[in-house]
């Protein structure tokens, strides 16, 4: 008996029988196919998460053409020759989805008046005629223009059909095109494509009508809507069932998501952690009581046991996982086997997905994106990872934080014997703080799995030793690898030894006053700030730069700013010149000298990595060959402490 029977049931959708309620969410461009680099991504994600278990795999965002309805400057595809050279490349991506057992469906969408200004782009489309900031022309759509991009998308949709795919996932959201008709912040027309929301639907339903038509029943048309745009005047949740009524007699499944992509972290689009996980569950469950058909629903579902509670309290019928594939493709198998708590938990931290792309060059493109928990995705060197060791090692892990734990695991299954050397009584390094943050539950959980991931082989961890360079040939060790992790940096600042470590607030909250002020603006101050704001603490923060969290990945930070605005004062451009014991002396940017009153005083001005400790244990291991990894190189992120950990493991031949 499985532990989610309503996950692992099957279900009828249009002329389907989908095998399980899991669907990979539309991610990563169909264009990809044509950018090397890019192409690997695409690939290797759809191929991962079919082989994963899911019944659904959605290739991304895929233009309709690409003279307006493109927002990057991805290569074109010629959608009415069946010889152009997309065609070869993805009949073989559908076959291999289609071949491990899910169902594969493309998203085709028209970003309207968000196009971007790309070579090849004169103008763009939309519900209304007006010249942007940016001086891009915006042109009305008559009907000749929304018969043409009707044409676009059934000639899209004939070339994927060719392409072997189910269906088509029809982008009804997001603010693109035809959102930006159903939506009266963006359509004030006053024709018959204007006013009332009959109206305003009346191109978008004409288009996914006619789509249906030429396509035929067996052919999947899923659409994506927003219920909320989550923007002052944006349409809610009220009209976008109603418009889903009217879509459902032409419409095989209906994908509830929310926002838009220009505001996508204030709006929801891309939830952070800053939000709820399941954030739409409760827009889905309205639009679910009003249609027959299949509902599914997206956005910051991680877990098998939040997955398979959506589905039986009715509130939609499918699941859409997006980047929590990405931080395991194997979330559906696990969770059928029973595996479930060996699910690498999505952090929503924007590792995989920094921020919008446009600006970027395609060529730098590979290089943005990875994931925190998964050192195995946007991993390009395959034969690296296929190399075997020659046999089997002795491996010694110095240091049982995240990065040694990660290095311990990977080397373990590796094939070698491994002891693993940790100073303090427990596993988990700096991330204890995640025990005790509001905000970092997900952070938490990957490091519980870290910890699990190691008792659970046959990992001899020796606890409470100070490691030293004179133990080095006492282990017989054939590798090490050095985890040492680093140590908070203390300044000069007059009277800093009367104030509070940020780490150490985390290890005593009851030892901080109610008024805080602290000292330090990057990610680390902000986020204990933040915390500690929760809490109930009055919180003042200060920060020499101009701006706090320069340090977060972009998209992160746009979450994390907003919260602290909510809770927190901020001053940027101001420095600390002076600590007491009851007060923080500071200049703002103008000279002026200001006296902040505080119960505690905090710190978080940096960690220096113990490279000094590492280059000593280097040293005196001699002819044994050394890894040093994760913050005693240069103190960073959990994502370069992982990834460094698994290429050191997977060094050792």
């Amino acid at each position: 008996m499985s532990k989610f029977p309503n996950l692992f049931s099957p279900l009828q959708v249009g002329t389907h029988t989908y095998k399980n309620r899991i669907i990979a969410s539309p991610i990563y461009c169909g264009t990809f196919i044509n950018i090397p680099g890019l192409d690997f991504i695409l690939d290797h994600a759809m191929c991962a998460r079919a082989e994963g278990g899911c019944a659904q795999v959605t290739i991304g965002e895929t233009p309709v053409d690409f003279s307006g309805a493109s927002r990057e400057p991805f290569p074109p595809i010629d959608y009415s020759n069946f010889n152009d050279p997309t065609m070869a490349k993805m009949k073989s991506l559908v076959s291999r989805v289609k071949e491990a057992g899910a169902k594969c469906l493309i998203e085709l969408s028209h970003c309207g008046e968000s196009v971007e200004k790309i070579p090849g782009v004169e103008f763009g489309l939309g519900p209304m005629g007006y010249i942007r900031p940016d001086g891009m022309e915006i042109i009305a759509m008559d009907e000749k223009k929304m018969e043409e991009v009707t044409g676009n998308f059934i000639l899209a949709s004939k070339f994927m059909k060719e392409a072997g795919v189910d269906g088509v996932m029809l982008h009804v959201g997001h603010g693109w095109l035809l959102h930006q008709f159903l939506s009266a912040r963006t359509n004030h027309r006053t024709d018959e494509y204007g006013g009332f929301l009959e109206n305003r639907a009346r191109f978008p339903l004409a288009l996914i009508k006619a789509v249906r038509d030429e396509m035929g029943k067996d052919f999947i048309i899923e659409i994506r809507v927003s219920g909320e745009e989550c923007m002052e005047n944006g349409m809610g949740i009220g009209e976008t069932v109603e418009f889903c009524k009217m879509a459902e007699p032409y419409v095989d499944l209906i994908h509830m998501s929310v926002g838009v992509y220009r505001n996508p972290i204030l709006s929801g689009e891309f939830s952070s952690l800053f939000q709820k996980h399941g954030l739409n569950a409760d827009m889905s469950a309205q639009l679910k009581k009003a249609v027959k058909v299949p509902v599914v629903v997206v956005g910051g579902i991680n877990s098998a046991e939040l997955a398979e509670e959506l589905i039986a309290e009715g509130k939609c019928d499918f699941v859409a996982l997006g980047r929590q594939l990405t931080a395991d493709p194997d979330f559906p198998r696990k969770a059928e086997e029973g595996k479930e708590s060996d699910i690498n938990p999505c952090l929503r931290c924007f590792k995989c997905f920094p921020g919008p792309l446009e600006g970027v060059e395609i060529s730098e493109m590979p290089n943005i994106f990875g994931c925190t928990v998964n050192p195995t995705e946007f991993f390009y060197d395959l034969d690296f990872l296929r190399k075997e060791p020659e046999g089997s090692r002795n491996v010694l892990v110095v240091g049982g934080g995240v990065a040694g734990m990660q290095a311990a695991v990977t080397a373990y299954d590796r094939g070698h014997k491994v002891t693993l050397i940790e100073k303090t009584d427990q596993l988990g390094g700096l991330l204890f703080f995640a025990d005790h943050d509001y905000y970092k539950t997900d952070l938490r959980a990957f490091k519980d799995l870290l910890i699990r991931r190691v008792r659970e082989r046959d990992i001899k961890v020796i606890y409470n030793k100070e490691f030293t360079p004179g133990d080095i040939a006492a282990y017989a060790a054939d590798a090490v690898i050095l985890a040492v992790g680093s140590s908070p940096v203390t300044p000069p600042v007059k009277g800093i030894e009367t104030a509070m470590q940020a780490l150490d607030a985390y290890r005593d909250i009851s030892k901080v006053g109610q008024k805080v002020v602290m000292v330090g603006g990057g990610l680390v101050g902000c986020e204990t700030a933040l915390n500690l704001a929760r809490e109930g603490r009055e919180v003042t923060l200060i920060e020499m730069g101009d701006k706090v969290a320069p340090d977060s990945y972009p998209m992160h930070r746009v979450g994390l700013v907003h919260e602290m605005e909510q809770l927190i004062t901020v001053l940027t451009k101001t420095k600390c010149t002076e600590i007491t014991l009851n007060s923080v002396k500071a200049v703002d940017e103008n000279g002026q000298e200001l006296l902040l009153e505080a119960d505690t005083v905090i710190y978080a001005l940096g960690m220096a990595s113990n490279s000094a400790q590492a280059e000593a244990l280097e040293a005196a291991a001699k002819d044994v060959s050394v890894h040093k990894i994760g913050d005693c190189i240069k103190a960073s992120k959990v994502y370069d402490a992982i990834r460094q950990a698994f290429v050191a493991a997977m060094s050792i031949y």
